[in-house]
């Protein structure tokens, strides 16, 4: 049976993708970390001490086995080197503290999915990188980046002055120098 201390979890709703040698791919969303583990909602119910490869969004891929199944829950134990078993949980931990923040009390300006996603990103250093907006907002973007961008950093998001702000596995967080009239954010828009 699935009980945990109400003081040793947090709630952390992610989308993931687990599999297993015996099993294929299958959807899930994570639902607590413990100290002990993270456990999962899924549809697929996988058998205890099945070993799992997971991928969460924003955390990675990591191995896994499932110590625990009720219903359609499951509950993993991460397999891996302490090192990186350390920034799973930081990371973990980290998204659901933001998770459980009012988003009136952080976000300015409420936030589109462009149909247009593909950019360009000029770097003060003259480099052109591609990248893919996640969201944009009229005080700023989130942006798929495959080069690490510092925060401070300097860019121009087509042709849209911006500022670093936040970096993620994968992507950066960037604000506009001048923020955009909140009427210009639409699923059309190009910066």
């Amino acid at each position: 049976m699935i009980h945990r201390s109400s003081a040793s979890l947090r709630t952390l709703i992610l989308p993931a993708y687990c599999r297993s040698r015996e099993q294929s791919e299958f959807h899930a969303v994570t639902k607590y970390i413990y100290q002990s583990g993270i456990s999962f909602r899924s549809a697929t119910k996988p058998q205890i001490d099945q070993v799992l490869t997971c991928s969460v969004r924003y955390v990675g891929v990591f191995e896994a086995r499932v110590v625990e199944t009720e219903g359609h829950l499951f509950i993993v134990r991460v397999l891996t080197s302490r090192e990186r078993g350390g920034e799973i949980a930081r990371t973990m931990l980290a998204l659901a503290h933001e998770q459980v923040r009012p988003l009136e009390a952080w976000r300015a300006h409420s936030r589109i999915s462009p149909m247009n996603k593909d950019v360009l990103i000029t770097v003060d250093d003259g480099r052109i990188l591609p990248g893919r907006l996640i969201n944009v907002s009229a005080s700023g973007a989130a942006l798929v980046v495959e080069d690490t961008l510092e925060p401070g950093a300097h860019i121009v998001i087509g042709s849209t002055p911006a500022r670093v702000v936040r970096d993620f596995r994968g992507g950066i967080g960037a604000a506009f120098i001048a923020p955009l009239d909140p009427a210009q954010i639409h699923a059309g828009i190009r910066l």
